[in-house]
């Protein structure tokens, strides 16, 4: 009984009219059971179908008998047959489709003394379509013989709605069993559909179906109403049913209390390399002797007017031999889109496996990093967690054509770049924040690199000896445990202006947003919907991107 749901669901999914008689003729496989049904009735083809070498195989004689189709024998110097526009000659082991010569393997193959055509060959040897189905493991293949053809059949289209009338913010659900007469597979394009409706009134719903050939469906509509009486506003509507990573409308935003933040900083020191952010020429962008737990950011772009790239040397500055370990790195080079340098780094880092660890000899020095090729104009962004035994010294350096395969050699020559004075470059020794918030019942929001309500790291530009302030906190990390939080939705706005980057939540890792930037603080990023107590966030602000941004809590009605 299984496997007869299976096959009428199939064709109907793809458009089949049980009730009308047609000369196509619809062959339904099941490769898991090896079941074949045609036009909806049980056929037993034998020997039965297979699935080999992930290929689908069908015996060539009982199918071509049951969808009609002659077998020509043919004595072209050597036996074979003719399927359509195949020909086949096992015992050349060639075959030949439309006049070119193929190996026999391509389109089948002979087992226990029977040729198997594969679905693909019985396809292009009829001009059918084929259909496959990976969660049920079903093809479908359809097949119109020339003697039969008259005018290609249009699509009919049929929808129904699951009410005729319905409250403001109640989800329409539709149910679209239109079909194609031909079995061809369907397109669907619906005028006034809407997933829920936030004004009253009529509302007509058209459907129009077009078929793989071309052809449309005359357009089917049917007529629902909205009554006043309201089920969820649109806010209500999406943070209850908007999948995550979708934004929604929200003109509150701005007006959410602000949430009172447990603050702690621990200690990870953070190397930032991105001042000047225009690199002119050749030179030192940065550098410092450190030990311990490291992250380096360096963010760069190239206005040499030569090709050029960024190297990150490590040198051992003390005494005794040290171990230094990249724990993850990601890096985007080669890239005019600052927002994409960013985004896709973080993505990298937090996806990336540990590298080897190395030795470092005292007075060694080794190349740590090098970008690819960055063409005038373009970009790099490179994130890293390192770790390191004792003291190095890790320099940043930006190398025009002709000096890069030379970086140890001339860093003792190169000039130390001046600070651009708008970006910031220096060693922040506190680069982990801890915060603790506990919701409320109404909405409310967390604010992220504005200075005031999450303060700057504060460092110093080992270069020159001045104290530095990191507004923005980029490259710093931020665990953010939410006490409270069964029942709530968290989102994400931007508000200094573009952004593009990445969260983890609860340990997932989720970009902020999946394509392009966000944009509007009117228009957050649905998250994540909680169901347990506690919840864990982490955050590292995405550089090419505008501080600050908003975590917006709320509340689902109802629980």
């Amino acid at each position: 009984m299984g496997i007869l749901r299976l096959g009428l669901a199939f064709l109907l999914g793809f458009g089949w009219a049980l009730a009308q008689p047609i000369a196509t003729r619809q062959l339904l496989l099941d490769l898991g059971s090896g079941a074949a049904f045609l036009n909806g009735a049980p056929l037993v083809l034998l020997p039965p179908p297979r699935v080999v070498g992930g290929r689908a195989l069908l015996p060539l004689r009982e199918t071509a008998r049951a969808l009609g189709v002659e077998l020509e024998s043919l004595q072209n110097g050597a036996a074979g047959v003719r399927l359509g526009r195949l020909e086949l000659y096992p015992g050349s082991n060639t075959a030949r489709l439309e006049g070119r010569e193929l190996a026999l393997g391509e389109v089948g193959q002979v087992i226990e003394g029977v040729f198997f055509i594969t679905a693909r060959g019985l396809e292009a040897a009829l001009g059918a379509t084929l259909v496959y189905d990976p969660a049920q493991r079903a093809l479908l293949l359809s097949y119109t013989p020339p003697a039969s053809f008259r005018e290609p059949n249009r699509p009919v289209a049929r929808f129904l709605t699951d009410k005729t009338v319905y409250r403001i913010g109640e989800p329409v659900r539709v149910v679209n069993y239109s079909y194609d007469p031909d079995g061809q597979p369907l397109a669907f394009n619906f005028t006034g559909l809407e997933e829920a409706y936030f004004t009253p009134g009529e509302r007509v719903i058209t459907l129009v179906a077009t078929n793989r050939a071309g052809l449309s469906s005359e357009p089917f509509t049917r007529r629902i109403q909205v009554v006043p009486e309201v089920l969820y506003t649109p806010l209500a509507y999406a943070l209850r049913f908007y999948a995550p990573g979708r934004t929604f409308p929200d003109p509150g935003v701005l007006a959410y209390p602000l949430l009172e933040a447990v603050r702690q900083d621990e200690p990870l020191t953070l190397l930032l390399s991105n001042s000047p952010e225009q690199v002119p020429t050749s030179g030192l962008l940065y550098a410092d002797t450190v030990s311990g737990p490291i992250r380096l950011l360096a963010h760069h772009v190239n206005a040499t007017g030569r090709l050029a790239r960024l190297v990150v040397l490590a040198s051992n500055a003390g005494a005794a031999p040290l171990g230094l370990g990249v724990e993850r790195l990601g890096e985007t080079a080669a890239t005019r889109v600052v927002a994409v340098l960013g985004q896709g780094s973080l993505l990298d880092f937090w996806q990336a496996q540990p590298g080897e660890e190395m030795r470092l000899m005292p007075g060694q020095t080794l190349v740590l990093y090098r970008s690819a090729p960055l063409a005038p104009g373009q970009g790099v962004h490179l994130l890293a967690d390192l770790r390191v035994t004792g003291p190095a010294t890790l320099s940043v350096l930006m190398l025009e054509e002709g000096l890069w395969d030379q970086a140890m050699e001339v860093l003792p020559l190169l000039p130390s770049l001046e600070p651009d004075g708008t970006h910031v470059r220096g060693t922040f020794p506190s680069a982990l924040r801890h915060l603790q918030v506990d919701l409320g019942t109404t909405p409310s929001r967390l604010v992220l690199g504005d200075g005031v309500q999450d303060p700057p790291l504060s460092g110093t530009d080992a270069l020159t000896g001045q104290t530095v302030r990191l507004r923005g906190n980029y490259g710093a990390t931020y665990r953010i445990e939410v006490q409270n939080a069964r029942g709530s939705v968290v989102a994400f706005s931007p508000r200094g202006g573009p952004y593009a980057g990445a969260i983890r939540i609860n340990g997932l890792l989720w970009p902020l947003p999946a394509n392009g930037v966000l944009l509007q603080p009117d228009q957050p990023l649905l998250l994540h919907r909680e169901t347990q107590d506690r919840l864990s966030l982490e955050f590292i602000p995405a550089p090419g991107s505008f501080l600050p941004v908003s975590l917006l809590f709320y509340r689902l009605e109802g629980g």
